[in-house]
């Protein structure tokens, strides 16, 4: 029989020590982190962008939806794995969901204090119904599958314009404030809509989001804290959401905007959406700093906008990482930076701030009562060259004064193009505003829009794709439709197609592949993650698959994790792997003694419908035995399974792949012999507390006639012969510790 030269005893001893020893690292790290009881909330997202041929596709919809979701689970109690998101549904998704998250509050009902339930729409809508592609999905409906949640609270807020036709119910008022945590009769909804029924709901591209939404999650995160208690009220949201929504819409196109609100509820109190000091980091402005506040992330977006009118400190619950903050006073424009850590909290004082120059720019609808001066800053329009070359800085073409548009350009060393359409070559750099076409350069190329190809023989930066980035180094864009392609790493924001790299690649929100030969990182990943050593991501609906080790904050139904280790911090998907750990999934180590006079031992970790079975399984007199001279047999225990709960008890099912080693026998002419065997494990437990189960179990292994031999150290009592087959039962009895 063939067996594994050089496996020896100690080496065997020392990977059971290591597996059996490692949950117990884990659940020391784990325990302080342990979710209290009394309030369950449960939440659906929802982002759709379009809405049929007739309607314009929106732009934000589904990062509102996505951003949403994020501030919740941050700070507003909502866990990943009681949150749904869904980006451009049908009827039929939006059921679904809506079912699945009825059957969870279902089978938790008895096990918690109160559940509240929160619906969350971005998209288009129009006077009678949400618009969700080219389904529609009238309100009466939408109140009847809320109605039909089973949880004290109902929270809807619906972003979308005539959403404040939903509003309209009969019989509909405000009440008293409501919801305190210790209460338990508290049922009724809270509806909010960013517009009333005869009104649109607006987007903007300076911000990168509705006006609503922006509000709504600048609130969330603490501007909407008027009592200072570090806690944001249904009431203060509302309150907030409705004046900054009002003010930034005033002036725009489609007219000003009125949030409505209509709460019909029971009880006393306020509901409270969202604790500041449950961030990992926070900003704290100091209360002697009054004035409009911007605050921009290191890509210059758009975080928060706060106006500070009162002299009390005002905390924002951030994510930790360097900020630019303009302060906008009656007199002057102050700005400063900062950089905020993990468990810490920055205070933004006078100190942080330094006075800047102010830009007189033109106001849109303001006479112009000096013509003359202002004719330098009227918009110059663009020159068209067919053909343009330069050697350094577009030497011929700069004297026209004015951007050039361009269909074919050449470059020695630099060239810059406004606006290309067509191929543009450089043997050093390239710059434009627009690129329709092909960019290429023997270094880099930068553009702000690109729709085709930029290849670089160094780094591409752009910042909307819709193409192709390919450079020998990196390339890095903010929003990307297409293909990224670096030797060393790729850089986006939101990103839909495939980014490609020999290193890493990093990605805000991802919908389809990202694949690398060291490591992946996104926030968000719908499709593919996957590299040889390691991936990380905050939500997966897809496949993570990598060499080592997986990392995921959420794994969803529709999510897979495929690695030797894989972590989640709440699953609802399937893990794969050696280790599999999650806050709500299966992690624990058994210990039994068979009827065969075997010795168990066996990790078992995944999620409780799949989870992965890792183990050994040694003969009782081998272990006690003071003599290993003549060698030792021991099996080595892999496979799946799945498992039932019903209250206290548990039921498995696994099928195994054992593997026999031995550790000094090697027969010469066992060069073809089989040394693994299939087995079925069926076993019940008991569980007298959440981390301590006695159980007993069936084991039945499996020898064919072919691969007798493979048995000869095999301790069997029982047997009998079907054919070709010879099944070998016996019976375990045993104890688990869970580390969850």
């Amino acid at each position: 029989m063939k067996r594994k030269e050089g496996f020896s005893v100690k080496k065997g001893f020392l990977i059971m020590l290591a597996v059996f020893l490692f949950p117990v690292v884990s659940y020391s790290q784990n325990a302080a982190g342990g979710e209290s009881g009394g309030v369950d909330r449960y939440a659906v997202f929802i982002g759709c962008n379009s809405a049929g041929k007739n309607y314009q596709k929106l732009l934000y919809a589904g990062t509102d939806a996505m951003a949403f979701q994020k501030t919740m689970a941050e700070i507003g109690g909502i866990s990943r794995s009681n949150g749904i998101l869904l980006l451009e549904p049908s009827r039929t998704d939006l059921d679904d969901a809506m079912n699945s998250i009825a059957k969870k509050i279902s089978e938790k009902k008895n096990g918690s204090k109160r559940s509240e339930f929160l619906f969350y729409y971005s998209g288009h809508s129009d006077e009678n119904s949400l618009l969700l592609g080219k389904d529609r999905y009238d309100y009466s409906e939408l109140k009847a599958a809320i109605n039909n949640i089973p949880s004290d609270v109902h929270v809807v807020i619906l972003d979308s314009c005539y959403s404040g036709n939903f509003i309209r119910t009969k019989g509909g008022q405000k009440q008293k404030p409501f919801l305190v945590d210790d209460s338990s009769v508290v049922k009724g909804h809270a509806y909010l809509s960013s517009s009333s029924s005869q009104e649109f709901s607006q987007e903007s591209d300076e911000i990168g989001s509705s006006f609503f939404t922006n509000s709504m999650l600048t609130g969330l995160r603490g501007a909407a804290d008027s009592s200072g208690d570090k806690k944001v009220t249904l009431n203060e949201l509302y309150s907030y959401a409705f004046t900054e929504t009002l003010a930034k819409t005033e002036k725009t196109s489609a007219g000003p905007q009125h949030p409505n609100y209509n709460i019909t509820l029971v009880g006393s109190g306020d509901l409270v959406l969202s604790d500041i000091t449950n961030s990992d980091s926070v900003l704290q402005i100091a209360a002697d700093l009054t004035g409009r506040f911007i605050i921009r992330d290191e890509n210059g977006k758009l975080i928060s906008e706060v106006n500070k009118l009162h002299d009390s400190p005002v905390y924002l619950a951030l994510e930790q990482g360097s900020y630019d903050v303009m302060l906008i006073e009656r007199n002057r424009t102050r700005q400063g930076s900062f950089t905020l850590a993990n468990g810490k909290v920055f205070k933004l004082s006078a100190d942080s701030f330094k006075t800047v120059a102010v830009e007189d720019n033109r106001v849109r609808g303001q006479e112009d009562d000096s013509n003359e001066d202002n004719k330098d800053n009227e918009e110059k329009e663009l020159v068209y060259v067919p053909v343009d070359f330069s050697i350094a800085a577009n030497e011929i073409s700069r004297t026209f004064g004015s951007p050039l548009r361009s269909n074919l350009s050449f470059g020695l060393f630099n060239t810059n193009i406004y606006e290309l359409d067509g191929i543009l070559f450089s043997g050093g750099i390239s710059s434009t505003h627009v690129t329709r076409g092909v960019q290429a350069a023997a270094l880099f190329n930068s553009t702000k829009s690109l729709s085709g190809v930029q290849a670089a023989g160094l780094f591409n930066v752009a910042h909307d794709t819709n193409g192709v980035q390919a450079s020998s180094i990196f390339n890095r864009a903010r929003d990307v439709k297409g293909i990224q392609a670096a030797a060393i790493f790729n850089s986006a924001h939101d990103f839909d197609g495939v980014q490609a790299s020999s290193i890493f690649n990093s990605a805000r929100n991802l919908r389809g592949v990202q694949a690398s030969g060291i490591f992946n990182a996104a926030d968000s990943i719908n499709g593919v993650q996957a590299s040889a050593i390691a991936n990380i991501a905050g939500e997966i609906n897809g496949l993570q698959s990598t060499g080592i080790f997986n990392k995921a904050d959420y794994v969803s139904e529709s999510g897979l994790q495929l690695g030797i280790i894989n972590y989640a911090k709440n699953l609802d998907g399937i893990q794969i792997g050696l280790v599999n750990i999650s806050d709500d999934g299966i992690f624990e180590t058994s210990f039994s003694y068979t009827s065969n006079n075997n010795l168990r031992a066996v990790l078992t970790s995944g999620a409780k419908r799949f989870h992965s079975v890792f183990g050994f399984s040694m003969s009782a007199k081998n272990i006690c035995r003071n003599n290993y001279s003549d060698g030792v047999t021991y099996d080595m225990i892999m496979g799946f399974g799945s498992r039932l709960e019903f209250s206290n008890l548990n039921f498995d099912f696994e099928i195994h792949a054992n593997e026999i080693f031995h550790s000094d026998r090697i027969k010469e002419d066992a060069e073809d012999e089989v040394t693994y065997y299939p087995s079925a494990r069926f076993a019940a437990g008991f569980a007298p507390s959440s981390h301590f189960k006695i159980f007993t179990g069936l084991i039945i292994s499996v020898e064919h006639e072919k691969y007798e031999d493979s048995f000869y150290d095999f301790n069997s009592n029982i047997h009998f012969k079907y054919r070709d087959f010879t099944f070998h039962p016996e019976f375990e009895a045993g104890v688990s510790i869970s580390f969850n």
